[in-house]
């Protein structure tokens, strides 16, 4: 019975090569795609879960609140780990740790700069940081001692072991290496290659010993079986009980789920990247689905070649579950043939789909749950495409079949063109969401700011210059193409450095407002460009301007000053005068609304150089900052970026949801439209003779081409119609997020419906003009 089904099978394959091919390649593509999200997918899942012990892994956070606003962050106290561990049972292990930074390494001749951070003991026994040399219980416990990646230390010593050996941190301090580790893989939220004790940098850092400022992050393992609920009410108080003016409240956080949901509004959680998973695995199912609809129209349409198989295998006894059993092994035959070559266009374009995605996905076919996702991928598709087809073709009645009775009902037909409106709905969503977002990012880098990021470079102040910056800035400005340089303790691509110690006259008591605290030096608001809308900047020619402050007009807006230049007031206790007003700028994502600013003269606590520089010659300049910059500091490498080139970083995330949406509708389009091809192609075959007489009759060409095409224009102008409110609120939630957005203009929908209209005549014109030009003797003569 099973060989005289593939018999069959194989024989029906190449008796219909076309819809064979149409339905081989539709099917490959979409499942090949789907792979690749659910990759993707399966990656993000598992993303900072491979730690053992994860479950007991919780991030400490805060909630602040300010006058009823309340702000989620996970900088904490660089004090409260150790009080947390003698205080908090509860804990088992808890380590406090740095954001990342760029030191300088030199062992030899060879001096390189390396990425790491500072942290306590702790988080050797909280991560499941593989260790390769050194003990873990006394890494990080002695000052002045690193532990290396495995790379840093093949880097710079070789094979051997570099345990007790000594190594220098920024030409300054001579370190000894105590550990060696295996770096994280590329699914960790943290990476480094070398950590320094944490005391180390408290030495510079006191004010993270307060129990008011915030900085460092602090990371967790809790005793198996804690009642995380009771411990986040236990530890609520913990910082106001030592800081009476403190708005913060204290919890722990899942640190797996950190990742994903990570957002956080009002103190609520509000979602995170969690929501592009969702968003592309429909994505996934949706181009399977486009894929599965072409098999069963095509195989629909074509039943009645098959009608008289049908009646025969039923007139000799053949059952209708046998029947539908033999449909769906001939669907699960064509789907895992697909199957096969699905993995080959996805082992062909899976670096490309790393380097759109920044992963490191490969592909471990002895991975159980990979075979998973490939078996699955396969069964669905092969299930859902071969079961219409499937239970239609053996509905059909012996008699009828064999009489030659079979025709298509209105049912059918009307079935048929619903799916090609699903498969062209679910395009023209596509389209408009590619259309939207790829607006919103060319909105993002093309808004003006309020300042200027054009031509404007930055590198960070470290090693000599913090000794010569005076002699270096002046040489800088002589550099030819140079219009300004100055320097700040700020990126202005996000919240670095914020304080609520603002108090002015009239304000109320219970008020709590968060600014943004800028360090900066002389000429920072000139070479940034940002515009001044009363008052001056700070100069050299007023004196100690150290207790003066320029704000921006949000902060005058909370502060309630019409016209604020000249107003006093109290800074950290300390009376300051206003001197200057800036224009509103955005310093953090467009996600956000301008927040209140203020500048502050204090070159010592600034660390990043900013250069505006000419247009043209542009390299020229860079090579002439270049010299200077190894003059004055000959040991340390010039690496500087430009402002735009971080500030569209920014939105790199965005920008690849973009490209994935693109290159997503391209494949969901070309499947729908081969779909199409072959639906075209079946119409302009069963209706030759109907074209046959009307030639005969005097129709023309074009009158032919538009009777073909019309059939499938009206399912389209249906998708359109319906795709548009559904994309319309889907883009609008995601604008949503935005606090500055494109819109969604109406010429997004005409557009989109235009190309799917477009594309369909497009795919259908090339059958209709070939069926309207036959020779009608050939399609009459068979009658």
């Amino acid at each position: 019975m099973i060989k005289n089904y593939l018999k069959t099978a194989f024989r029906s394959f190449k008796r219909h090569k076309s819809s064979f091919l149409i339905n081989v390649i539709g099917l490959s593509i979409g499942m090949a795609c789907s792979i690749l999200i659910f990759l993707w997918v399966f990656d993000e899942l598992g993303h900072d879960r491979f730690h053992e012990d994860i479950d007991q892994i919780y991030q400490v956070m805060e909630h602040q609140t300010y006058s009823g606003d309340k702000f989620t962050t996970q900088s904490t106290p660089g004090i409260l780990a150790p009080t947390l561990k003698e205080e908090v049972p509860e804990f088992q292990y808890i380590a406090t740790y740095t954001w990342n930074m760029d030191f300088l390494f030199t062992k030899g001749d060879k001096s390189l700069k390396e990425n790491g951070l500072y942290a306590r003991p702790d988080l050797f026994h909280i991560l499941s940081i593989p260790l390769l040399q050194g003990n873990r219980d006394q890494l990080l416990t002695k000052p002045n001692s690193v532990v290396i990646s495995q790379q840093m230390a093949m880097k710079y010593f070789g094979e051997s072991n570099p345990v007790g050996e000594s190594i220098t941190l920024n030409n300054e301090e001579l370190l000894t290496v105590t550990g060696v580790f295996r770096k994280l893989p590329e699914n960790s939220s943290i990476r480094f290659d070398f950590v320094l004790p944490f005391e180390d940098w408290l030495k510079t850092n006191d004010w993270a010993l307060e129990w008011g400022n915030n900085g460092p992050r602090t990371i967790a393992k809790l005793h198996a079986g804690v009642d995380v609920a009771a411990l986040n009410n236990k530890i609520n108080d913990f910082i106001k009980e030592r800081n009476e003016d403190s708005n913060v409240d204290l919890f722990v956080y899942p640190y797996a789920d950190l990742y994903l949901y990570g957002q956080f509004e009002q103190g609520e959680l509000a979602g995170g990247r969690i929501d592009y998973v969702y968003l592309f695995s429909i994505v996934a199912v949706f181009i399977l689905l486009i894929a599965c609809i072409n098999f069963m129209n095509l195989s629909t349409a074509k039943a009645g070649r098959r009608a008289k198989e049908v009646g025969i295998r039923k007139s000799i006894g053949a059952t209708k579950g046998s029947l539908v059993g033999q449909f769906i092994g001939e669907s699960m035959m064509i789907t895992f043939f697909s199957l096969l070559l699905s993995i080959l266009l996805v082992e062909a374009f899976l670096p490309v789909f790393n380097g759109l995605t920044s992963k490191a996905i490969d592909i471990n076919y002895f991975e159980p749950v990979l075979l998973l996702i490939f078996l699955s991928t396969a069964l669905f598709t092969g299930l859902l495409a071969g079961s219409y087809p499937a239970f239609y073709l053996s509905s059909f009645e012996a008699v009828k079949t064999l009489k030659g009775a079979i025709k298509s009902s209105t049912g059918e037909i009307f079935a048929r063109k619903g799916l090609v409106i699903f498969q062209f709905t679910l395009s023209v969503i596509l389209i408009i969401c590619t259309i939207v977002v790829y607006q919103q990012i060319q909105f993002t880098q093309t808004k003006n700011l309020g300042y200027d990021k054009d031509n404007l470079l930055y590198f960070t102040v470290e090693g000599d210059l913090n000794n010569s910056w005076d002699s270096f800035r002046q040489e800088i400005s002589n550099v030819r193409g140079v219009t300004s340089i100055s320097r700040a303790g700020a990126t202005f691509m996000g919240r670095n450095n914020n304080t609520s110690g603002l108090e002015w006259p009239g304000k109320d008591p219970e008020t709590r407002v968060l600014f943004e605290n800028v360090s900066a030096d002389y000429g920072l608001v000139e070479t940034l460009g940002f515009e001044l809308a009363a008052g001056r900047t700070h100069s050299r020619e007023f004196g100690a301007d150290t207790s003066r402050i320029i704000i921006n007009q949000r902060a005058a807006d909370v502060m309630g000053m019409d016209d604020p230049v000249g107003k006093f007031i109290t800074l950290w206790d300390q009376e300051t005068e206003i001197i200057g007003l800036v224009k509103d700028f955005n310093f953090q994502s467009l996600r956000q609304e301008v927040e209140p600013l203020f500048f502050r003269l204090a070159p010592q606590y600034t660390w990043r150089a900013y250069v505006r520089v000419n247009n043209s010659e542009i390299q020229n300049t860079i090579a002439g900052i270049e010299n200077v910059y190894k003059k004055f500091n000959p040991t340390y490498p010039f690496e500087y970026e430009f402002m735009d080139e971080q500030y569209a970083a920014l939105y790199r995330s965005e920008q690849r949801i973009g490209d994935l949406a693109k290159y997503f509708s391209i494949f969901a389009i070309l499947i729908s439209c081969l779909g199409l091809f072959g639906l075209s192609a079946f119409t302009a075959e069963q209706r030759s003779k109907e074209i046959g007489v009307r030639k005969v009759l005097g129709a023309s060409v074009q009158n032919l081409v538009l009777l073909l095409t019309k059939d499938f224009t009206k399912p389209v102008l249906f998708a359109i119609m319906i795709a548009i409110p559904i994309s319309w609120w889907m883009m609008d939630s995601w604008l949503s997020d935005f606090a500055y957005r494109s819109g969604l203009d109406w010429w997004i929908f005409v557009l989109s419906g235009s190309m799917a209209i477009l594309i369909a005549w497009l795919t259908v014109s090339w059958q209709s003009i070939r069926a309207a030009w036959a020779n009608p003797v050939q399609s009459l003569k068979s009658e």
